[in-house]
């Protein structure tokens, strides 16, 4: 199959080109990091498959809306237990 062919298959089925796709996966897979973990950003983006930890925030600003500071901030006020719960 040529690269066209496949790219054009991929965008119907999926809505969106290979490249995007991959990225937003990378995206899903730091933000599991960041919300079940203690590792730095800078681990997460190396474990996540980005080049730099500058490419990595950039590209999460981008698809997330937001820092990964911030997102692991969030999550974890989300998540936390109020006091005085059981």
């Amino acid at each position: 199959m040529s690269e066209r062919t496949f790219s054009r298959r991929f965008r119907e089925q999926t809505g969106t080109t290979p490249l995007q796709w991959l990225l937003r996966a990378r995206v899903r897979r730091a933000q599991y990091l960041l919300e079940n973990g203690d590792h730095s950003v800078e681990r997460i983006a190396r474990q996540a498959g980005f080049g730099s930890p500058t490419a990595f925030r950039e590209r999460f600003r981008r698809v997330a809306g937001t820092t990964p500071h911030a997102y692991r901030a969030a999550f974890r006020a989300r998540t936390a237990v109020p006091p005085g719960s059981p």
